[in-house]
This record gives C-alpha cells, structure tokens and sequence, in this order.
C-alpha cells in the first residue's frame, strides 16, 4: 500500500525518526501557493485539537477544495507542542488488512500482527506513553480508501485518546463506517470546507501572485474557478501563460475579452474528472457546459433526476433557488475543458433537443445566446431571425462580442432595419460610439421616409438620441429625436409596444436632463410623469431611479435615499432585467454617497463588487466607485488600495468612461500620501476626451482636480474657485451638490463662507447637511468645544477629511477659558485621521526650537540633554515634545522619530 507518514523527531520510543511537515509559502503561480483565505477555518481546527477534551476533527469538502492543505497547516502550527503521523488511503491497497497501517506496524513480531486485540494494545501502549509529554496528531488523508481493520485500530485509538485525529475526506458516506460513528458519536467535530468567497480569492490571488489584482481579473478568477482553490491555480497559471492575466503598471489586469481556452494543466484536470462520469450523468454535464444554468424543468426534459442528484452530490453542480430553480455547473474553468473537448452523442442529441426550441419560455436568455453560439459553431443552420434575436439578447446583456458573431453569420441580403440597430447597439456597448452613430444614420435616413415598421423606426430615432448624449459634434440632437418618436406615437392605437415606447421616450427626456445636470427640469419632469398614473413599468421605475439623484442633488437627501431604495427593492422582486438592477444599484451608491451615508456607501459597492451576475458595475466599477468615495474621506491609503488596480484595469478598456475620474481622484490620494510625482502625473492623465461624459462626472472631476492644485501650490485660488462654483450650484438650486464645494471652501480657509454653508445646509437635509450645519455653526461662534463634537462625528461617519479639518480649526478656537478636554479629544482626531501630506503640513509649523528639539527627540537624545543643550527645563522640554506631536498628528516619540527623520 502507498502509505506514507512523519513525526517529530525523537518521539514515540524512537518509533519513527522523521522531519516535520514544513509548508513551503511560494508566491509564483507555478509554485505552491500561500495559505490564505482559510483563517477562521484554521482557528477553528485548531482549537479542537489544542482542547484538553477535543478527540479529532473531520474536515470534508470536494477535490481541489484545500481539506490537505489546512490540515498541514494546523499540523505546521502544533509542531511545538504535539507529534505527528500522516497517513493515507490508498484504492490499491483499501483491502489490504491493516494496510493503511503498515508503517506502524512495521516492528512489531508476526504472531502479534495477526492478532487484532494485540495490534489494539501494542500501538495504544506506544502512544500512551508520549501522550502525557506530547499528544499524538493523527492525519489520515483519502479516508475513503482506508482498509476495514486500519479503521477500526484509528478509531478505537482516537475513542481512548490515544491519539486526536485529523481526518480529511470527500465524501463520509464511502469511508468505512467507523469514522462515520465517531462524528455521530461526537468524537470527532465535523468542518464542512466550502468554496472561498470573493474577497478571500481576491486575497489570495494577491498573495500568491505578488501584486495586487484589478477588481475584474480576480472576479474572472473567482468566476471560472468556482472559489475552488485547486480550479483557481490551475486557471490562473493557465491564463498568465496565455496572456490573458498580466501585469501593467504593477498590477495583475484581464484583457476585456472572452477566454482562451484552457491550459493543459486544466484540461488534464478536467477531464480525468469527466472520464469519471456515467454516459448519462456526462451527457448533463456537457449541456450546462454550452448553455449555462438552465431550469431545473427544462433540463429534466433531457436529463434524468437521479443524475442530477449524483452529480450534486459531488460538487459538481449547484442548485440555485431564485424565481425558479436553476441548475449551473460549478465550476466554469471545467465548462471551458469540456466545450473545447469534442461531446459525447448522448450530450449532443441532448443539446440539439435543447436548441431547437430557442423560443421555449422557459429558456433563459443567457441560454439561448450560448446554444445559438454552439449550433452556428457546428455548422446548424438557423434562421435569420433567430440570429437576429440572439444579437439583440447579447446586446441586453452587454455581451457585444456574441452580438457581433451573430450579426457577422447574416448574409448580406438579409440586411434590414432590425440587423443596423443591433449593429450600432454593439458598437455604442463596445464604446465605439462614432461608429454606432456612423452605422444608424442611413437608417436614420430610411425611418424618415417611412420605409420601416413603427417599432424599428422608433428604436433607431431612441438609439440615435441616446449616442447623440455624448457625441460632441451633435449637441441639442437628443431632444429634437425624442420629440419626433413621442409626436408620432400620439397618433398610434394604445398598445403594449406602443405603451412601452412611450414610457422609454419619457425616461429618456429625464435621462437627457441628468446628463446635463439640469436637476432642477428632471425633477420637475419626473414629478410631471409620475404624477399621471402609478404605472409600475420599468420606464417608471428607471424614471424613480433617476429622481432620486436628482433630489439628492438638490438637497432632498433623505427623501432620494427612500425612494431610491424603495426602487432597487422592487427591481430585485421584479422581473426586468439585470441590467436595469444594476442601473438603479449604481444610483443607489450615488444617492447615498452624496447625501452622507458614506459607510453604507461603502458596504453597498463591497457587496456588488464580486458579483457575477452585474453585468454592468461589477468588478473594477465597483472597486472604482468604492476608491473614489475613500479619496473624497481622505483615507488615502485604502483609496489608492482600490483605485491603483481599477485604473490600470481602465487602462485596457474603459467602457464606461470612468477613467479621468479615476484619475482625478488617485490624484489627491497620491497628493495625502505625499506622493508628488504620482499626484501630478495621474492630475494630467485626468483628462475628459473622447465622449462627453456626464455633467455629474465632470463635477466630480474638477472636486478633486482642484483639492489637488491646493496642496500641490497654495489653496487660495483652489479654495475661490470652490466658494465661486458652489455659488453658482446654489443659484440653480442645487444645495446638495453646492454642500461639497462650499465646506470645502471653508475647510481651505474662507471662513467668511460659513454664513452661506449655513443658509445653504439649512435648505437641504440628510447626514451631510447636518455636519455642514455643525461646521458653519461652530465657524461662526468660533466655539471650540462645538467645532471637537462635529469633528467626532465625522470621523464616527468615516469622513478623515472633514474630521480632520475641523479638529485643526477648533485647536486654533482654544482660548485659556477653554475645556482642556476639548484640546486633548481634538489631537486624538487629528492622530487618528494623519496622513503623510498632513503630517508634512504640520511640521512645516514647527518653530525653529521645536524642529531643533525634534531633531534630537529624532537622534534619540534624552530629555535632560535636551533641556541642556536647549538652556531650558526638562519639564519645558517635554511640554514642547508634546506640542511637537499635537502639530504632526502623531502619539508616541517612536512616531516623532520616524516622521521626523522621513522628512529631514
């Protein structure tokens, strides 16, 4: 039998003379990986082993899911206080008696081996006498191979305490029944091993790739591997050799494109997996290959119950329970061997029975665009406009690459107004926007003269508003081209399409008026449309969506917040589309960073940001978002933590045009970070070329391009420009948005503003309005004790900047009358919210004695050489280290010293 083992040297009577296990921690994608991703999991079966009662543990999982690797890594960190055998099953050697055993039974005499009961007795004397010194591990690997009587020896060792088990298995019900009756007798605890969730695989690709990883490289990663741990290395080694992941600018990206096929490494893997299966049970495994998750009822139709059960069972599928039950495989690096593999006939006649009912209603979409893919790639013939509709669905879905094979396989002939749209629609998803403009105006030209159904022209004339939006050349078009469709829908018969137009051009003239910051006639247009009926449409609920990034901005927040999340509930229980989820998720974040609720902002993009089935804001959007909203709070550091990979993710594609944002915002984080060089160059790369972006955009990037010029030069012009704009927002009565401007003016210096911060918070609500009420307040009583409470609760609210800000102002309100609490609460804000640029700032305020005792404090002088030197008291000496701390923000001397010595 293949039976392997090792113990701590010098234990066990001299037994067994062997090195302890050591795991090699490798950060190379083709070496062995770190441990990471399994901490509470590693605690856990720890603290059993370690308790004085704790007999074993049972850790069960599927293959590849990491049940070897966290056993040896608890083993690694019991080495000093217990000894160790490993031993493992083997299929070869299962009925071989004792087989599993054989090492240890190595020395023992014949006759004595052929007893059972003196096997017993010999191995529980042995392991008696070290236990009171050193417990015993037992790991015993590949459980399900082990022999009958091995089991009973182990399980009657671990029933005694002879020994504490480590046992790790796939599936409990093929092991011997033993170990089955030592977890129901609650001798061994049990630990389920799930796949790792996102942020544990982004964790981990990190480590063991030695760089950070972009938001959308790891959510691929997490995607095609299934969280499996064994899957995720093997796909990721496989891609860095295609070229698919690489490095740019220090940081592992994706290209935005479909896979390669996978590695040999993979498909080795894989299909020694799928040799595995029964011709049925494959037959099912090859469908979701090429489909995807499909119905639980649809795939019965070509399945049979009991193979789904098998391959549940193991692990190899899941059930997903949502509007009805779905069944997916789990992982998607295994889908990709399969599809590259040629299929078994039973999967194929499977699959052709499957495909030949595209228009079934119980096919998903994403389904009829993957079997509309297969059957063109084998050469089906399909129809003109099945093809046509599957363009359309991967349109829906922003799959613009399927789109553009579906459109590419029409022959030119059947060239119509249906295949210009869905042309143009992919180019617009694939950010070529002159193109899809180049590519609808000879439809433009044909809809005028009546040539296509209302349905076509209508979509034309829409589609050509919406690229109107953002091209330069074309201004003012937009409006003109809703006007057109809503005249001629006024004289069509009421219809279900006729009533869908009609509230797509009503969202549309909404969508216009935010694009453009005109909030003010969205909201009123909103109202106006709303107010008409209470249809429940999906227009009318998008319409919601955007009124409420048009209340907040004008500084209705808590009224935006409800109804925005009133919106994003009903879309979740609704049955459109998961991109108009998405949509009102991503105005959702909007609506609650501006209004203040920035910790829940926060939770709200770490929550969409692994998830797969966001079409549009997942991954690096949402590490974008997440990384924008950081840098406005001044939490440098976990801004550029996010912001880094999302721009260097952009750098491949930005389709949505968030990079001059991106941009723009790891330009003051650099700036926090006192990173000159990296602030000024990521300023100038904060370019708005190309496309118009939206006018909110554009705020945001002038917001941190001019927070950045007032710590690159002075803040004076920064600040006037702050307190102009935020004017002008106000006088369009956007209080929401004229908020940020104005507090920030006051926090660069112009105090004379805090009158109007206070007429401007007092017409808006919300948890923003409430600090910026604060801050006017505490500004003009110059009351220090008032200025330390809002400080608080920005920092409460994870604001730094603003804490910061305020903290610093309310030190210099201090007067002799002053609460000496109130100095002491406000340097402790200040320490916890520093930065290097702030820290930097502060020393720049130091007096020449202050920097001359500073320097000392840096060389490690003592005090009472100080105060010699310094022809002062040692007291006096100390009081000036403590002024010197409060001015840099910082706690300790250590602290003082590193600075100090950092910026000599």
């Amino acid at each position: 039998m293949e039976s392997s083992f090792r113990i701590s040297t010098g234990h066990l009577g001299g037994w067994f003379c062997c090195a302890p296990v050591r795991a090699v921690q490798v950060t190379n994608v083709n070496g062995r990986w770190p441990f990471v991703g399994r901490e509470d999991e590693f605690a856990s079966v720890r603290d059993v082993l370690t308790d004085e009662t704790g007999r074993g543990v049972l850790l069960v999982g599927t293959s590849g899911i990491g049940k070897t690797t966290l056993a040896q890594q608890v083993i690694q960190g019991l080495a000093g206080t217990m000894d160790h055998i490993y031993l493992r099953g083997s299929a070869s050697h299962s009925t071989v008696p004792y087989g599993a055993l054989n090492v240890l039974l190595a020395e023992l005499d014949e006759d004595t081996a052929r007893n059972p009961l003196l096997v017993l007795t010999a191995l529980q004397r042995r392991f008696d006498s070290t236990a009171a010194s050193r417990p015993t591990v037992m790991h015993l690997d590949s459980v399900e191979d082990v022999d009958e009587l091995s089991a009973t020896v182990i399980a009657h060792l671990a029933r005694v305490g002879a020994v504490r088990l480590l046992v790790t298995c796939e599936n409990l019900l093929r092991a011997p029944g033993e170990f089955l009756d030592l977890w129901k007798d609650r001798v061994l605890e049990r630990f389920d091993l799930h796949p790792l969730g996102f942020e544990a695989t982004a964790d981990l690709l990190g480590a063991a790739l030695g760089n950070p990883v972009s938001r959308s490289a790891a959510q691929q990663q997490w995607s095609v591997s299934g969280g499996n741990p064994r899957y995720l290395q093997l796909a990721t080694r496989a891609d860095v050799e295609s070229g698919h992941l690489f490095r740019r600018d220090g940081v592992w990206v994706s290209l935005d494109a479909p896979r390669p096929e996978s590695g040999r490494s993979v498909a080795d893997w894989s299909t020694a997996k799928l040799a595995e299966l029964s011709p049925e049970d494959r037959a099912v495994v090859e469908v979701l290959a090429v489909s995807g998750p499909l119905p639980v009822s649809l795939l019965l139709e070509v399945a049979a119950s009991t193979s789904l059960d098998t391959l549940q069972s193991a692990g190899m599928v899941t059930l997903e329970r949502e509007d009805a039950p779905s069944v997916r495989l789990t992982y998607e690096v295994f889908a990709d061997v399969v599809r590259a593999q040629l299929l078994s006939l039973r999967g194929r006649q499977a699959l052709e029975t499957i495909g030949a009912r595209l228009d079934h209603p119980l096919l998903p979409a994403h389904g009829r665009v993957a079997l509309t893919g297969w059957t063109l790639a084998q050469g089906g013939d399909l129809a003109p406009e099945d093809l046509v509709t599957a363009a359309r669905l991967a349109n829906d879905r922003w799959s613009s690459g399927a789109a553009e094979q579906f459109l590419a396989a029409l022959p030119a002939e059947q060239e119509s107004a249906a295949v210009a749209i869905e042309r143009s629609r992919h180019l617009w998803i694939d950010g070529r926007h002159r193109e899809a403009l180049a590519s609808i105006d000879p439809l433009l030209q044909a809809v005028d003269t009546g040539s296509v159904p209302l349905h076509s022209w209508a979509e034309a004339k829409l589609l050509a508003a919406r690229l109107s939006e953002v091209d330069r050349t074309r201004a003012g078009r937009t409006q003109e081209l809703l006007d057109d469709v809503a005249a001629r829908l006024e004289h069509e018969p009421d219809d279900a399409v006729v009533a869908d137009l009609r509230g797509r051009v009503d969202f549309l003239r909404v969508e216009a008026l935010v694009f453009e910051g005109e909030y003010g006639r969205a909201a009123g247009l909103a109202d106006t449309l709303l107010g008409t009926g209470a249809d429940d449409s999906r227009w009318y609920l998008k319409i919601r969506s955007l009124l409420s990034l048009a209340q907040v901005s004008l500084g209705s927040a808590e009224q935006a917040v409800s109804l925005i999340r009133n919106v994003t509930t009903r879309f979740a229980a609704s049955p459109y589309s998961r991109i108009d989820r998405d949509l009102a998720d991503a105005n959702l974040f909007q609506v609650l960073m501006l209004a203040g609720h920035w910790s829940p902002a926060l939770d709200h993009a770490r929550l969409h940001g692994g998830n797969n089935d966001a079409p549009l804001f997942n991954g690096s959007p949402s590490e974008f978002a997440e990384g924008v909203l950081l840098s406005y709070l001044g939490r440098s550091e976990e801004a550029l933590a996010k912001l880094l990979p999302a721009i260097s993710q952009f750098r491949i594609r930005d389709r949505h045009g968030l990079l001059p944002l991106a941009e723009a915002a790891a330009a003051y984080a650099s700036m926090l970070e006192n990173a000159t060089d990296a602030a000024e160059d990521h300023l100038r790369a904060a370019q708005l070329t190309g496309p118009l972006r939206s006018w909110h955009l554009r705020e945001c990037v002038q917001y941190f391009s001019l927070l950045t010029e007032a710590w690159l030069s002075a803040p004076d012009a920064p600040a006037t420009e702050f307190l102009e704009h935020a004017q002008a927002l106000s006088g369009r009565g956007q209080h929401g948005l004229a908020l940020y401007f104005l507090a920030q003016a006051v926090q660069l210096g112009r105090h004379e503003a805090a009158q109007t911060l206070a007429d401007v918070a007092a017409a808006s609500d919300g948890p923003f309005a409430e600090l910026c009420r604060g801050v006017a307040a505490g500004v003009l009583a110059k009351d220090a004790g008032m200025l330390r409470e809002v400080a608080r609760r920005a920092l409460d609210a994870g604001n730094h900047t603003l804490a910061s800000d305020v903290a610093s102002l309310g030190i210099e309100y201090l007067s002799e009358a002053s609460d000496p609490m109130i100095r002491v609460h406000a340097e402790q804000i200040l320490r916890r919210t520093s930065t290097p640029a702030r820290r930097h700032v502060r020393r720049k305020l130091l007096s020449e004695r202050e920097r001359a005792i500073a320097r000392m404090v840096a060389r490690g002088v003592p005090n009472k050489e100080i105060a010699l030197q310094e022809h002062i008291s040692p007291r006096t000496v100390e009081g000036h280290v403590h002024q010197i701390m409060t001015k840099l923000g910082l706690s300790s001397r250590k602290q003082l010293s590193l600075v100090f010595g950092q910026q000599q």
